[in-house]
């Protein structure tokens, strides 16, 4: 009897001393599962924050900001509007372009919105979505509002040595920019060959809207471009492009190329048959741009490029009828030449003469009218890069006029002859 209760005394006490394990076990299970839990909400917050990450590393804004002074260097000054042609100053602050760019990069895919903000208002810039081919990856469409293919309408106000782009240029491509398809190829090392259409409706001097005839809305155009390393100093890129198409005729006076505007009056095509006629706007141009990295005297660069053909404009009318309308027929030519000189990393100097003939056709001694004057402009500056993404420059344009003989006597007085710039420019 002893023995059994001796027994039950034991195993009781055995049992006793094993409750506080087993209860340790399951606090330790209840604390691991908590933990477990939280590791995992963990875990599912990260993978949210990674993807957010790499969304956001997809997407990349930047953008640039040119704050001027600008100094007349002749009596009647610059314009200070748009809409009061007597509204002239001698000197002027002003933001020359207020640039933001947004570039959302999947890989393959590319949007790309960029916009000016300034003073005057918001136009739209950039607006286009590029898609490269995912096999070669030597195919990129880009179909939007963009950049025409050319090398001065390509090349970034926010690198260029000079203020502004050429005249030729200015008067080619106003805006720079037009709404279209393009077709790029590019395989590594060999050349880049990039085919467009645009709009034949809007951003012309010969506008298409009023009437708006529906067999003549596109234009092409064509760029092909190769870069050769000549040594490990020295490399050239040069290449060619082209503008095809036509505009249709609002009016049936047309000028053709070699009457001097006055003497139209008497020598005017005014068949009837003019209106709503094919006029041609194509040229070809060929570029060329030479780098050089000196090992003692630094970098320098040396690029140039040359445009000629036959355009279309219409010559401004007292009145807005269709019969005050004349349309004057162009022969044109045009270069620039630009040389830029590193001095050291915080110095730059450049130089640069542009030219445009607005008509070739026409011998000077005729020519009775400013818009067919030759306009060549020299140039030249200084950049400073001291300050951690800004450039200061000082730059000095001096544009010429070809003047006519008697009995024209023709003479310029343009508001936009010597100006001098100062520049601040921050990029980011």
């Amino acid at each position: 009897m002893k023995n059994k209760l001796v027994l039950k005394l034991i195993i009781f006490f055995i049992f006793i001393s094993f409750l506080p394990s087993v209860a340790q076990e399951n606090k330790e299970t209840n604390n691991t599962e908590e933990l477990s839990g939280k590791v995992n909400g963990i875990d599912e917050n990260v993978t949210t924050l990674l993807t957010d990450v790499a969304g956001l590393k997809k997407l990349k804004i930047t953008g640039y900001l040119q704050f001027q002074f600008e100094k007349s260097e002749v009596a009647k000054g610059v314009s200070m509007s748009p809409y009061d042609s007597s509204d002239f100053v001698q000197s002027r602050f002003r933001v020359r372009r207020g640039r933001v760019k947004v570039t959302y990069d999947a890989g393959i895919t590319q949007f790309v919105f960029q916009g000016d903000f300034t003073p005057g208002g918001f136009s739209l810039k950039d607006f286009y979505l590029n898609i490269t081919d995912p096999w070669t990856k030597m195919f990129d469409l880009t179909v939007g509002q963009f950049n025409r293919p050319t090398y001065e309408v390509e090349y970034s106000s926010s690198v260029r040595e000079a203020p502004e782009r050429s005249l030729l240029c200015r008067t080619l491509y106003p805006n720079e920019r037009d709404l279209g398809a393009m077709l790029s190829f590019n395989p590594e090392g060999l050349f880049k060959l990039q085919l467009a259409a645009f709009n034949n409706t809007f951003l012309s001097d010969v506008a298409q809207n009023n009437p708006n005839f529906r067999d003549a809305n596109l234009y092409y155009m064509a760029r092909l471009t190769k870069e050769l390393k000549v040594t490990d100093d020295l490399g050239i890129d040069f290449g060619a492009h082209t503008r095809l198409g036509s505009v249709r005729s609002n009016s049936n006076m047309i000028i053709s190329s070699d009457v001097p505007t006055k003497a139209a009056n008497n020598l005017l095509d005014s068949s009837a048959s003019n209106y709503g006629s094919n006029l041609s706007k194509n040229w070809f141009g060929g570029e060329i741009q030479i780098y050089w990295d000196a090992p003692v005297i630094g970098g320098t660069k040396l690029l140039g490029e040359y445009i000629t053909g036959s355009s279309v404009d219409e010559l401004p009318a007292a009145t807005t009828s269709l019969a005050a309308r004349k349309i004057r027929k162009r022969e044109f030519a045009g270069f620039y030449i630009m040389l830029v000189k590193t001095i050291s990393t915080d110095w730059q100097i450049a130089a640069r003469m542009d030219q445009y003939n607005p008509n070739t056709k026409i011998d000077i001694t005729k020519v009775d009218n400013s818009n067919d004057l030759t306009q060549t402009t020299i140039g030249f500056g200084i950049h400073n890069y001291t300050f951690d993404n800004c450039r200061i420059t000082l730059w000095y344009d001096m544009p010429k006029y070809k003047t006519t003989t008697a009995p024209n006597n023709l003479m310029i007085t343009s508001p936009n002859l010597n100006l001098m710039t100062l520049r601040l420019q921050y990029k980011f």
